[in-house]
């Protein structure tokens, strides 16, 4: 990763990516970065119109996830030569997405892709999206996420860590999956995954976990968070989805996606619901909420992009796995309802409201002098600074010597 990014997970068809109300309203929400799956003659169509709109991409090939399903390793090079071949004169293209949550039986061949790219296009990304912590062991083909984690980072060698954590869920309950369902077992998993009524636990479990092993490795860390309403995941309000962006930020999450970008087809189990654009493009309600989210968290994750995260602390979470925090650094206190502190160096530090339905007012003690970060700018506030944060949003603040 180069730079801060907010990009998403299913984007517009084939036959709307080509439209250039559908890339500039993609650009007025804030995305900055697309994945085109369409076949190299309609991605290089659609290529000078995410340039005009100053969007980056990545790209699918279809030759290659076919060699990645059928375990092809032997066709990888010669495959990966051609997709570089392709795209070597598309500076609009930083990367290639090449599949989404594997388990450990994949790693061979994704090691094998990754290091093709790496030895004919070393300056672009590969993009492998991992499961999150919920999946199962058979899912993962480990005895629990962490090995899942280091297996796939030891074995891969992935230029970054993402994944995916849907933590609001609530919508309703639904009968139990059967194996017979006429779904693949894939699928089936995936639903068996999803299907709870309340809100799923592990969220701060999952990206601290993450988090840790990016810093072991010296590697970034991205993020998918819920956005569209489908099966048991609630249509959510812009706080909570604030909430979820805002937490990323402060785990240092280098890079954020939102699923999903275009609304789904619908169907009987997940009825997609209340994407940024309908299967026509027409905006839905998420869009104006990702767009005012995105323009407030963009300079700030383009602020935290280069900082190293130091530490998170949690203030009356009570979450399971969190540090409660005591001091760090020049803070040596912070009073308030649940919060969520995360560290970085120079001295920045991003305080979330830990409550997506109610204000949080939270007072901060420091040994040095204090700047808050507001409209572009940092203005000194002291060394005793009071904060009143709406519902699932967060502070930029940073600490000085006088």
């Amino acid at each position: 990763m180069d730079k801060f990014d907010i990009t998403y997970f299913y984007g517009p068809d084939g036959e709307n990516i080509v439209k250039e109300e559908c890339v500039r309203n993609m650009a007025e929400a804030g995305i900055t970065l697309a994945t085109l799956n369409f076949g190299y003659e309609v991605n290089k169509k659609v290529i000078p119109l995410l340039e005009k709109y100053g969007i980056r991409a990545y790209v699918e090939d279809a030759e290659l996830k076919n060699a990645y399903w059928e375990n092809a390793e032997d066709k990888v090079s010669d495959i990966v030569k051609r997709i570089v071949s392709e795209y070597k004169d598309c500076p609009t293209v930083i990367g290639y997405d090449l599949t989404d949550e594997p388990g450990k039986e994949n790693f061979s061949i994704l090691s094998k892709m990754v290091d093709a790219f790496r030895r004919y296009d070393s300056e672009r990304e590969c993009v492998i999206n991992l499961f999150p912590n919920y999946a199962s062991n058979k899912q993962l083909g480990t005895e629990g996420y962490e090995e899942y984690l280091e297996e796939f980072i030891k074995t891969v060698k992935p230029p970054f860590i993402s994944y995916d954590h849907y933590h609001f869920r609530g919508r309703d309950a639904r009968d139990e999956i059967k194996s017979d369902s006429g779904i693949s077992e894939r699928e089936r998993l995936i639903r068996i995954a999803a299907e709870k009524e309340d809100d799923r636990g592990g969220f701060f479990e999952n990206i601290g976990m993450v988090r840790e092993k990016a810093k072991k490795y010296n590697i970034p860390a991205m993020l998918i968070v819920l956005l569209t309403c489908h099966g048991p995941y609630r249509d959510l309000t812009r706080e909570e989805i604030s909430w979820e962006v805002n937490m990323s930020l402060a785990y240092g999450m280098k890079r954020i996606s939102y699923f999903t970008y275009w609304l789904v087809p619908y169907d009987d189990f997940w009825r997609w619901d209340n994407a940024f654009c309908d299967l026509e493009g027409n905006k839905m309600g998420h869009y104006y909420d990702a767009q005012v989210i995105n323009k407030i968290i963009k300079p700030i994750g383009e602020i935290l992009f280069d900082k190293e995260s130091l530490a998170v602390f949690h203030i009356g979470t009570g979450e399971k796995g969190a540090e409660e925090f005591n001091s760090f650094g020049s803070i040596e206190k912070i009073e308030g309802n649940a919060a969520v502190a995360g560290f970085f160096e120079d001295g920045y530090i991003y305080l979330v409201n830990y409550d997506y339905k109610n204000e949080n007012n939270l007072t901060i003690y420091s040994e040095e002098e204090v700047s808050l970060y507001r409209d572009g700018e940092f203005i000194p506030s002291g060394k005793t600074l009071t904060l009143n944060i709406n519902p699932g949003e967060a502070v930029l603040i940073k600490t000085t010597k006088k």
